[in-house]
This record gives C-alpha cells, structure tokens and sequence, in this order.
C-alpha cells in the first residue's frame, strides 16, 4: 500500500498519540472525516499491513528493569534467520540488522540485574554474534508518526 492519502497519515498520527483511548468518533473529529469513513480506513490500514499491531509504551525503569542497554555486534556467517533468534531471547526489545561490513546488528535490552545482561551477552555469542560495543543507554526518544500527520488534523 503505496499511496497513504491525508487521512490516512492523520489517522496513524492519531492512533500513535494515544490508540488506547481513540474512538473512531474522536479520531474523526481531529481528522474531519466521519466516524464510519475513519472505521472503514483504519480496517484497510491493518488489512493492508501498515497497522501491523497496537502495543503498550512500557517505562522499564518504573518496572524493575534498571539495566538498558544497546549491544553492537557482528554476525558471524549469513544466517538470514538471525534477526528472529536474537528476538526471541528474553529481555532483548528491539533488534535492528544493518547493510554494513562490521557492527551490521544493533540490540537493545533490558534487564534487572547486569548478571543477567551478561547471560544475554553469552546467548548472542552462541547464536554467532560477535559483540564489539557495549553501552548503557541514559536516555531515549521515540518519534511517532506525528510529523507526517499532525498537520493534516485539527491539532495541527
């Protein structure tokens, strides 16, 4: 689905502000289109993949996990199944693989305990995973889809 109009953007930007507590009626009103119409766009958004779930922001601090941390590493072979595996460990939230020749996956993960950090370490390297950087993250921002489709809403 190649040609996301104004509404679409500005029903996307209004579902990654605050999709928990958005009606169709409200999103509609921001978007200035009819609550049916904005019902009718967002089925077509997931049935189209470009909704592909709706998921909680969760503060990792606030919920016991201190450590956050992002791992550099290197893929030792061409396993195109990687970016799976390493998903699926525990404590891993995001996994990013990049088209470069060193340093070609990037991991972030949380956890309670630097031991356990460790052990996540550990599990990398058996899957293949040579880890080059290691850093604590501090701080970090997440931008939504607002500044594609704020402007198309009454908010912008």
């Amino acid at each position: 689905m190649d040609d996301l109009d104004r509404g679409d953007m500005a029903i996307l930007h209004a579902l990654q502000d605050d999709a928990r507590n958005a009606t169709t009626e409200s999103i509609g009103e921001r978007v200035n289109l009819a609550a049916s119409t904005v019902a009718a766009r967002i089925k077509n958004l997931e049935e189209n993949g470009v909704i592909t779930g709706y998921e909680p922001k969760i503060d990792y601090e606030t919920a016991g996990f201190e450590q956050r941390m992002l791992l550099v590493g290197s893929i030792q072979g061409t396993d195109e199944q990687i970016v799976t595996a390493v998903s699926d460990l525990e404590n891993v939230i995001s996994v990013r693989r990049l088209l470069t020749d060193e340093d070609d996956l990037h991991i972030e993960l949380v956890s309670r305990s630097q031991e356990r950090a460790e052990a996540v370490a550990d599990e990398l390297h058996e899957l293949g995973i040579e880890i080059t950087k290691t850093s604590v993250i501090v701080e970090a921002a997440r931008q939504s889809f607002d500044h594609f489709g704020e402007k198309y809403t009454t908010d912008g």
